[in-house]
């Protein structure tokens, strides 16, 4: 059963301005590291579907980005490609017991990305 939907989506130019300490705050240190070993556009790309995510996790569970503490929170590819959480304190509190579907996409100028949480601390219903 669906417990939460998210969606969320952010335009490339807002995270190109970010400054360096916003972007600390923002996005966990591996994804500024890979964002980093791209080109300035592909990075910044990376890095609104990455922070769209984000928001997007947070209005699933209805606390919102700040709870989530975004820079513990990191979007990474799985196995095949497709793009996973890996969830720090507190996000993995809030999280627990959920199945997450998260699909992103980018199409200049925009980045948008869906969050479905399902299951729950309960199980499937």
């Amino acid at each position: 059963m669906v417990r939460g939907l998210g969606i969320d989506v952010v335009n490339i130019a807002r995270i190109k301005a970010l400054s360096p300490g916003v972007r600390q705050r923002l996005f966990h240190p591996d994804e500024l590291a890979e964002a980093q070993s791209m080109d300035e556009q592909a990075g910044c790309h990376y890095l609104a579907g990455r922070f769209a995510a984000k928001e997007a996790l947070g209005k699933a569970l209805g606390c919102g980005l700040a709870s989530l503490v975004p820079q513990r929170v990191l979007v990474a590819r799985a196995e095949g490609g497709a793009p996973a959480f890996v969830l720090e304190q507190p996000a993995s509190g809030l999280v627990a017991g959920y199945d997450i579907l998260l699909s992103i996409s980018h199409d200049d100028p925009v980045a948008v990305a869906v969050v479905v949480l399902s299951g729950g601390p309960d199980g499937p219903q």
